[in-house]
Parts: C-alpha cells; structure tokens; sequence
C-alpha cells in the first residue's frame, strides 16, 4: 500500500465507525473490514458474518497497516458481560435506543481475543470499536458470553469503563438452556469446567460424570464466577442486573443502568416501545414476558428431573467456596 493511499485509509477509519473490522483470516495477518451504517450497527444482532449481504462492501487490512492506523485511537467504551440467556441482547437494545449510546453486539474478533488468541491486540480493536457516528455517543459493546472470562484485561484496557453484569438465578437459567439450547452447554461445557478449574476447584470432576441438568448447573456457575470476578474487581464500575428482576422493576432497574453509564435518562418511552415486545435476537418474532413465561413453564414441566439433579448439584460440598465467592460479589 502506497503512504497516500494508506493515508486515505487511515482517515477514513479514524473518522467513524462507517468501517467495522469484522474478521481475521487464518492467519491473523489480515483484517477484513465492511462498511457499515447507524442503521446497521442498530439491526444487528451479531456482528459476524451473519450481517453481510451481497450487496455489502468490503476490504481487507494488513494488522500490520491496522495497527499503525489506530495508534492513536483511545479505548472509550462499556461493556454488557452476562451469562447465556440473560436477556442481554434485549438491553444491548434498549441501552443503544438512548441518543447517547452507540451499541455493538457480540463483535466476533471479541470472540477470538476471548479464546485467548492476539490478546495483544485488545487495546487496539478496542480503540476501533469506540469509534462513534456523534460526539456525543459512547458505544457500549455487549460480549458473548465467554468473553466474560477476559472482563477485568478488556475494563483495565478501557480504563473508565463501567460494565452491566447481567445474569439470571440457576433455577431460570436450566429449563431455558434444558428446553432450548443444549447445543450451548455441551459445546461449551469442556471449556466451562477448565475455566473453574483452573481456580483449582472441581478438579476431581470429570466432565462426563455430569447429568444433562449438572451440566448446565456446572456451566452456569462458571459464567457466573466470571462475572464475579470482574465484580470483586471493579467494585464500583460494575453493577449486577438480575434478568427476572428487571422484569419485574423496569423502570428502576433501568434508570439504574443508564446511572452507571452516566446518563440521567428518561426510561418510560424506552420500555414502551415496540423493543420490549419483540424476541431481541430475531426483531421480526413477537416476544413478550408472557411468552418468556410459558416457554420457562415448558422447561420446568418437560424437564423436572434435570431440574432438580442441576439444583442440588450447586448444593455440593465442594462448590460451597464458589458460591460463597459469587455471593460475596453480589
């Protein structure tokens, strides 16, 4: 790339997030970036190749041209961490319908740093993804949920980031993922049980031991010490939201998150529009509490035994000292 035109390159990817890095190749070495519009970013539901249309343009970076590009882009952005099935996606929404917010969902270069690969590169992709449209915008990036396990390097890379920790209670959480998405569990699980692992817990347990209703239990309480972590760590930069809670107290709960986020928002035309009624990842679907409640009800019904074996498995003895750490945090 000749210096001008890599000067053109450069101004026109400092300027704005018009042009969004969305992959890496194999290799690492190049960065494939797509243009996308306000409108996009609002429409996605993931920022992965699921976005593209054939009418999508595109271009490819070296990291190498990248990273001299970015030098000077300042991390500036939060964060929504959360387990699965937490209604993230739903206030990544809600959050990015504010004037102030500008909202990322689940970048998949984020999923890549989150597996440990190029963490180098954190502070970097970072500072491409806070580019915002407005002055005045602050973009907020929701991550998969296992990026969660890198929270505390990407909050100490953004350093006046403040994060949404969003979750919902066990007794939630498994007939969702038992009547819905066990493809999650157990293609996660091996990962979920190293990472608590790793902390030098369970490490008697073999992964095949455990039940279908265990399993999830299991992978539940690693998110959840995840989101633990970066709490204890970041005290007051971070604040718990209860998924089911917030149901129940919408206004409050949401007044409390735009608080953290440092706006003094006016919450009411934000829970009534057309978003607190639509399934957040597929905004063509009509989705509702009442819905939520009877596919939950389903699980309960469908699965009882899973159930029950998931809720005394997190009674155990030897995951006593991780509950104890998740509710200290709490």
């Amino acid at each position: 790339m000749t210096d001008s035109n890599l000067q053109m390159l450069r101004e026109a990817i400092i300027a704005s997030p018009y042009f969004f890095p969305l992959q890496l190749d194999p290799s690492g070495e190049l960065v494939q970036f797509v243009q996308l519009t306000e409108a996009d970013y609002q429409a996605a539901s993931f920022l992965d190749n699921r976005i593209l249309r054939p009418d999508t343009r595109r271009g490819v970076v070296k990291w190498q041209d990248l990273r001299s590009i970015a030098t000077n882009l300042t991390p500036r952005c939060d964060f929504i961490f959360h387990i699965s099935h937490a209604g993230s996606t739903l206030m990544s929404r809600l959050i990015g319908s504010h004037s102030a917010f500008l909202s990322l969902r689940e970048p998949a270069i984020l999923r890549e740093l989150g597996n440990g690969r190029y963490a180098e590169r954190i502070e970097t992709f970072l500072g491409l993804w806070s580019r915002t449209f407005r002055p005045e915008q602050r973009v907020v990036i929701k991550a998969t949920s296992y990026v969660s396990e890198i929270a505390i390097k990407l909050m100490e890379s953004s350093p006046h980031s403040r994060a949404v920790l969003m979750y919902v209670p066990l007794a939630t959480f498994l007939p969702a993922l038992l009547d819905g998405a066990m493809g999650d569990i157990t293609s996660h699980a091996e990962l979920r049980l190293k990472r608590i692992q790793q902390h030098d817990w369970l490490v008697d347990v073999p992964l095949a031991s455990l039940s279908p209703g265990e399993s999830v239990a299991m992978s539940w309480l690693s998110e959840m010490l995840s989101l633990a972590t970066a709490k204890l760590r970041f005290p007051d930069r971070t604040l718990w939201v209860d998924f089911d809670n917030f149901l129940a107290t919408r206004e409050d709960t949401l007044r409390s998150i735009f608080k953290l986020l440092g706006v003094n928002a006016q919450v009411e035309p934000i829970l009534t529009s057309s978003i607190m009624h639509r399934y957040a990842k597929k905004t063509e679907v009509a989705y509702d509490t009442a819905f939520r409640a009877k596919l939950l009800k389903q699980g309960y019904d469908r699965f009882a035994d899973e159930i029950a074996r998931g809720l005394a498995w997190l009674e155990r003895d030897d995951v006593s000292q991780i509950r104890e750490k998740i509710e200290s945090s709490q």
